[in-house]
């Protein structure tokens, strides 16, 4: 069963009803049937921090969504839950912004490095998202262990019936 961390780009495409809810709505069919697993990092509470849609977040479980740990970050870090860093991560995220010139394509922000660098620690198996800036660094991630893929290309690469 692959373990997918799901990018907040999905979650407000499927609030908000827009124009890729059914795809979102097919992950989570795959995941009701017990197929994959379905997470989000701790660190949407930052993406997604204003209600009407932060009050959602709170009902991901009824999805089939569960939180998992961030990375440790002060201002931000619950005991028990967050894991420390990976020196690896740093390192790879260091080389990324220092290479960075101005007029290039956006980096991703600090939540989405978060994101990415708590995917990792968990040993999850894909990351799924539609964020620009992660799906360019797509083919680095993946020396470091990070599989990106946007949803429905996971969903046509799944063996039917898989």
């Amino acid at each position: 069963m692959d373990t997918l961390t799901l990018d907040t780009s999905l979650l407000l495409e499927y609030w908000k009803g827009q124009a890729k809810k059914a795809i979102v709505e097919r992950i989570l069919e795959v995941a009701s049937k017990g197929r994959v697993n379905l997470a989000v990092t701790a660190r949407v509470r930052e993406d997604v921090s204003t209600d009407p849609l932060a009050g959602q977040i709170n009902q991901l479980a009824e999805l089939g969504v569960h939180e998992t740990g961030s990375v440790a970050r002060l201002d931000y870090w619950v005991l028990g839950r967050d894991h420390i860093g990976s020196d690896e991560f740093e390192s790879f995220h260091h080389r990324v912004e220092s290479a960075w010139k101005e007029g290039d394509p956006r980096l991703p922000d600090w939540r989405d490095w978060d994101h990415l660098h708590a995917h990792m620690l968990q040993g999850r198996d894909v990351f799924l998202t539609w964020d620009e800036a992660i799906l360019r660094l797509g083919p680095q991630l993946k020396l470091l262990g990070i599989r990106v893929q946007k949803p429905e290309e996971y969903l046509a690469n799944r063996k039917p019936g898989s």
